[in-house]
């Protein structure tokens, strides 16, 4: 029996990992970002660290952080007309799951728009398109959705969470650098990686 396995085009591991979204923007030819946020990161060193790469190598982005821990089909929707506003052509998710779960939905949804109403990437759905390329920086160390090809939505009208499994929803690009994960409590860093 075979077994598949789906890796990110690039992994970058390590402290000032970060700086390397400048060279992969380029190589890449990216123009602009919808930089997908967590609220709570938005003012804290790790929002203004990602702010700094970005502002000092003169990359455009616009903000997107309209979106719940335990992001909802109301949140993907809204992130893909931001996405479409923004005439961006990829995505910077920085945050937890919950960040990298919403830029997954969105990066789907803006490729493959017949599953615009979010319910129905539940499952195994191989879409007929790879998502808009996502760069996933996580700020935490434990839920690995910056390497795997699955993503977590709410769907609040049914009171209810549904996993989502497809291969064409992995970020292009990993960036696991230790400083983004300096505002969590050591212990719960530890614990969770």
């Amino acid at each position: 029996m075979a077994n598949r396995f789906i890796l990110n085009e690039t992994s970058y591991h390590g402290k000032g990992a970060l700086n390397a979204i400048v060279d992969e923007v380029a190589a890449r030819h990216f123009k602009k970002c919808l930089l997908c946020i967590d609220k709570d990161l938005l003012n804290l060193s790790v929002g203004t660290k990602v702010f700094k790469v970005l502002d000092d190598a003169k990359l455009e982005y616009v903000v997107f952080s309209d979106f719940k821990a335990n992001p909802t089909i109301e949140n993907v929707q809204a992130g893909v007309k931001e996405y479409k506003a923004a005439h961006a052509d990829y995505i910077i998710a920085v945050g937890g799951g919950s960040a990298i779960d919403t830029a997954k939905g969105i990066a789907i949804i803006v490729e493959n728009p017949e599953y615009a109403d979010v319910r129905s990437l539940e499952g195994a759905v191989n879409t007929p398109n790879k998502c808009a390329p996502i760069i996933a920086v996580p700020t935490t160390a434990g839920t690995a959705a910056e390497v795997t090809i699955n993503y977590v939505i709410t769907d609040v009208e049914k009171n209810r969470k549904f996993v989502c499994v497809d291969p064409h929803d992995i970020p292009v690009v990993a960036i696991v650098d230790p400083e983004m994960m300096n505002t969590m409590p050591k212990g719960l860093t530890a614990a969770t990686g």
